[in-house]
């Protein structure tokens, strides 16, 4: 047995490698020939463009106005930057696990270089040897382009990437816990949040769109409640996915945000088991906060570690990643041996 399993991990480490390679290959190599290409051809073509050029478009013909070298820095930026985060992060946070998500962000990396190289090439295109911007006709043959692009190379990315499903949650040393007794009442509670780091990261992406959103405000005029708006569903996002109150005991397994919502609440009838387990949130659901899983989970998953997984009937299975998983899983063991003993509710 102790010779399968090992063999069995090294199985799954040896095809873990060969798809960060690929990943790499994909998400950022390819990327980087992409991008090149595109900024090469603009280097080139820029000296056939009116000044300034048209740099945003409205229904039906340019609408906005600037410097025709903008055009290099928006292909790098969104041809390579976002590529670069997509893939460096995955690299950094799936060391050992892997799975569909990982695969689905290395397919979408190259999937957003091919969008941009088309949408900025066929926008700088379309005005070569044009005296006047304003003369620009409509850009939307560009856009179909651009997404026509996206989604070819995006499902080109997943077919040429192994198909590498992540190893079973490991299940956690469960915690001891003797039978609760009628009229007795335990309940568990703990809170669960993401790391320092990350939520310094996303403080300053929220102060950049702060700054931004002030910018945009004073510029944008009778549109002034688009960036606001933008502001609102971001800053919502972010408080109510940072923290979540969790619950076990008599009523079952609930799971709160901080603010209030969303919240998840998993009454004891409706609990098939429970355990503690191990979670990898970017090698089971891609990424961190409420998340689905492509093996059909529902994770509220904030951080790497211990994790309280819920089989429910006639719903997905929860995870949720909290400090002291073991424990909570123990006190709703308890309240399900005594169900099936036949012991009745207890508390």
């Amino acid at each position: 047995m102790n010779t399968y399993e090992q063999s069995v991990t090294a199985v799954h480490e040896t095809e873990v490698r060969r798809a960060r390679r690929a990943l790499i290959v994909i998400g950022l190599v390819l990327p980087v020939i992409i991008t090149a290409v595109a900024v090469g051809l603009i280097a080139v073509w820029l000296p056939e463009l009116p000044d300034p050029a048209a740099t945003h478009w409205g229904v039906g013909s340019a609408d906005g106005f600037g410097a025709a070298s903008s055009y290099l820095w928006i292909t790098i930026a969104l041809g390579l930057g976002l590529p670069l985060l997509m893939v460096v992060g995955t690299l950094a946070m799936g060391r050992q696990q892997w799975g569909g998500a990982a695969r689905l962000l290395g397919a979408m990396a190259l999937g957003l270089s091919g969008l941009s190289a088309v949408m900025n090439l066929g926008s700088v295109a379309v005005q070569r040897g044009i005296a006047d911007a304003s003369q620009v006709g409509p850009i939307w043959p560009v856009v179909i382009g651009g997404f026509c692009a996206l989604l070819v190379l995006t499902a080109a990315g997943w077919v040429l990437q192994p198909d590498v499903g992540p190893t079973p949650a490991a299940p956690l040393r469960p915690a001891h816990l003797s039978s609760i007794a009628a009229g007795e009442r335990v309940v568990w509670m703990a809170t669960a949040t993401m790391p320092r780091a990350v939520m310094i990261l996303i403080g300053v992406v929220v102060v950049v769109v702060v700054g931004i959103t002030a910018v945009m405000v004073v510029e944008a005029h009778e549109a002034f409640w688009i960036p606001l708006l933008t502001l609102a569903i971001i800053g919502f996002a972010f408080a109510s996915s940072a923290s979540f109150r969790v619950r076990a005991g008599a009523e079952g397994f609930m799971v709160r945000s901080q603010i209030g919502f969303p919240r998840v609440h998993v009454p004891l009838d409706e609990i098939v088991s429970v355990r503690a387990v191990e979670c990898h949130p970017i090698g089971e659901f891609g990424g961190f906060g409420w998340r689905l899983g492509l093996d059909g989970r529902t994770g509220i998953v904030l951080r790497t570690g211990p994790a309280v997984e819920v089989e429910r009937r006639d719903k997905r299975p929860l995870v949720v990643t909290v400090d002291g998983a073991e424990v909570g899983a123990a006190i709703l063991q308890a309240y399900l041996d005594n169900r099936a003993a036949g012991r009745g509710p207890v508390g």
